[in-house]
């Protein structure tokens, strides 16, 4: 399974759960403990 890598806030993150509501579950590349809810509205593939 390959990660999917999206970029947030500036920063690098790793997906680790999408909701059907549009929301995301988003863990930060370098920092496993910090997770974010976020709408899919707001990141950007990484490239």
């Amino acid at each position: 399974m390959e990660l999917e890598e999206v970029q947030y806030d500036g920063k690098l993150y790793t997906v680790i759960y999408k909701y059907t509501s549009g929301f995301w579950e988003i863990r930060e590349k370098h920092n496993k403990f910090h997770v974010e809810l976020v709408h899919e509205s707001e990141v950007q593939k990484a490239s």
